[in-house]
């Protein structure tokens, strides 16, 4: 990897970040996003800044020579994102939106502070079942990012037509 290439990295993790907030921009953060579920927007954006703690957890580990995963984390994540969900609901919507934020720049904070020669290395990733690249870590945090955007797209627009 390359500097370029790195800076494109970069890049692209901030898009998708800016792409949510431009879907978000104005609308009731406590709108339903699943009709089988009561998540709500603010919980995928709490869900987003959870899983962004837990990428810098493992990048910070592997900058300094070590492992990290989630503690107790099985092959379903399922609990642990609904404990982490329901944690964060003690929240106002601005304190989710601001931990949102903050755990996006921590994450760039992390991925900047990585050197290149870094970047193609064998690191845990938090989910402590798979290995692989910063390259490919950060691809699935942006495919996860838009999964999650094109979901409140959704809500948004069953909404708008009720």
């Amino acid at each position: 990897m390359n500097v370029n290439e790195k800076s494109i990295l970069l890049e692209k993790l901030t898009e998708s970040h800016s792409a949510i907030r431009a879907a978000i921009k104005g609308i009731d953060l406590e709108l339903r996003v699943y009709s089988d579920g009561d998540w709500q927007v603010r919980d995928i954006l709490g869900h987003i800044a959870t899983w962004d703690r837990e990428v810098t957890r493992s990048l910070r580990a592997y900058l300094v020579g070590a492992e990290y995963a989630i503690p107790g984390l099985d092959e379903d994540e399922t609990d642990f994102n609904e404990q982490a969900v329901l944690d964060q609901r003690t929240l106002s919507n601005q304190q989710i939106v601001a931990e949102w934020e903050q755990a996006r720049v921590d994450f760039n904070d992390a991925l900047s502070e990585i050197p290149l020669d870094k970047y193609p290395g064998d690191l845990l990733y938090p989910w402590g079942d798979e290995r692989g690249s910063i390259y490919k870590l950060v691809e699935f945090m942006i495919e996860h990012d838009l999964q999650h955007k094109d979901e409140i797209d959704r809500a948004i627009l069953a909404a708008e037509k009720d």
